[in-house]
């Protein structure tokens, strides 16, 4: 097993030592690998849902419509949306 020290802000640490005492972790080093684990499992998601979106990008062809008008549809969909 590899050894990595880190520095942290105090803040950060506290919430580390908070976690480690609420009794789910043994150390900091574990609560710090579950957090490791948990990122490299998102960004596998993220991986997978963007090869995803390309493949039905390239299935849908070529689009008939002005990158303007579609511009102005995302626009309409965010504001539809409230974001």
């Amino acid at each position: 097993m590899a050894k990595l020290t880190i520095a942290l802000p105090d803040n950060l640490a506290e919430y580390v030592a908070r976690r480690v005492a609420s009794g789910r972790y043994s150390s900091a080093g574990a609560f710090l690998a579950e957090l490791v684990l948990k990122d490299q499992n998102h960004r596998k998601l993220d991986d997978e849902e963007l090869r995803d979106l390309l493949r039905q990008a390239e299935e849908s062809g070529i689009s008939d419509r002005r990158i303007p008008e579609i511009l102005l549809e995302t626009k309409a969909k965010l504001r539809d949306n409230h974001l």
